[in-house]
């Protein structure tokens, strides 16, 4: 049963402001759904967006953030609760236990490279839940891509194209969380163990 959200996200705030105003309005959602949004703490950029669009619809909303950046002015002042952690790979971990879905919104490196962790997660089934990629704008479409290369090329199962959905807005995104069933996918141990 879903009952809180990890939403991944840029937390720059040299954005075009439709970038914020999408985050926002996935916060304002999922507090409207009853869903309680984990995030890395930040209040910049999405991250920070998201957050204050989950409280002004009375959201619970846990940050997430390691005590390195744990700062006046980086940290969001205003989460239910604030966990801080030792490194980014606690934190990480930390974020993952503490969600039964994901939302990740356009973002860098960081953002990237949570989504892929995800991913592998549930490739090797440590993980089922459900994985909405925000494209605003076809943010996305480019990695989406290089992934439909990964699996035309025998690098990955075409299946596993399926372990995120790509949804145009935070609507379409929110929509899909509710609606997850779990899907079979091939066992990727089996997959290498055949070859």
């Amino acid at each position: 049963m879903l009952k809180n959200i990890c939403v991944f996200g840029a937390s720059s705030n040299v954005l075009e402001q439709g970038y914020k105003d999408e985050a926002r309005l996935l916060g304002n959602l999922l507090a409207e759904h009853g869903l309680g949004v984990v995030f890395g703490g930040g209040r910049t950029g999405l991250m920070g967006a998201v957050a204050a669009g989950a409280k002004e619809r009375g959201g619970r909303v846990t940050g997430v953030i390691p005590e390195k950046l744990n700062l006046p002015g980086i940290a969001y002042e205003f989460c239910d609760e604030l966990i801080v952690t030792h490194t980014m790979h606690e934190r990480k971990s930390t974020m993952e236990r503490l969600a039964q879905g994901f939302v990740v919104l356009p973002g860098g490196i960081g953002t990237i490279e949570e989504l892929f962790e995800v991913l592998s997660l549930k490739q090797l089934e440590y993980l089922d839940a459900p994985v909405a990629v925000l494209n605003q704008g076809g943010f996305f479409d480019d990695l989406f891509a290089q992934l439909s290369r990964c699996a035309c090329n025998g690098f990955m199962h075409e299946a596993y194209l399926n372990l995120c959905f790509g949804a145009k807005d935070a609507r379409a995104a929110v929509e899909y969380l509710l609606s997850y069933r779990p899907e079979r996918l091939p066992d990727k141990l089996w997959e290498v163990l055949k070859k």
